[in-house]
């Protein structure tokens, strides 16, 4: 009888080596993904765009006239009622602190507010029953990280334009 040897590889052979592969890429995208403070600033910036869509659309429904006070630590938004300014009473509107890794500047056409020097310097943006808000434009960035940021615009029309900036590309 002639008896042959098998010059190929087991079936378990080659699974073994398809797992180790599988394993070694994907520890490779992991280590690549994007950081905590990146999926922060993410967050943060779709979390503000949604927030500012909502508070106009509300502030049309309702036919009330609405802002967002901010500063470089936390934004909040208040009515105006009973010719004085209060804070909003739905949940979704409460007020909000700023994650310490990530740093907001605002910018209005009355104003550069970039919140390095006081604590307490506030700047409001109106949102009006008439569909108008206050043209702005933020832009929420890591702190060790200005390269790479999210610009969101309001326009005067009540427009929002939500966009991820990296410098590093641009150039």
């Amino acid at each position: 009888m002639y008896l042959s040897k098998n010059n190929g590889f087991t079936l378990i052979e080659l699974l073994f080596v398809i797992v180790l592969l599988g394993v070694v890429t994907g520890l490779a995208v992991l280590s690549m993904g994007i950081s905590d403070a990146e999926r922060e600033m993410e967050e943060e910036a779709k979390r503000l765009h949604a927030l500012i869509k909502l508070v106009r659309e509300e502030s049309i429904i309702q036919a009330k006239e609405i802002a967002m006070e901010v500063n470089k630590e936390k934004y909040s938004f208040l009515e105006y009622k009973e010719k004085k300014w209060i804070p909003l009473k739905n949940k979704i509107f409460k007020a909000r602190s700023i994650n310490e890794k990530l740093e907001l500047r605002v910018e209005t056409e009355a104003a550069l507010k970039i919140f390095e020097q006081k604590k307490e310097e506030l700047l409001r943006i109106y949102f009006l029953s008439s569909g108008e808000q206050t043209p702005f434009e933020m832009r929420i960035n890591i702190k060790d990280k200005p390269q790479n940021y999210y610009r969101l615009m309001g326009r005067f029309n009540g427009e929002l334009i939500l966009k991820y900036i990296n410098e590093h590309e641009n150039h």
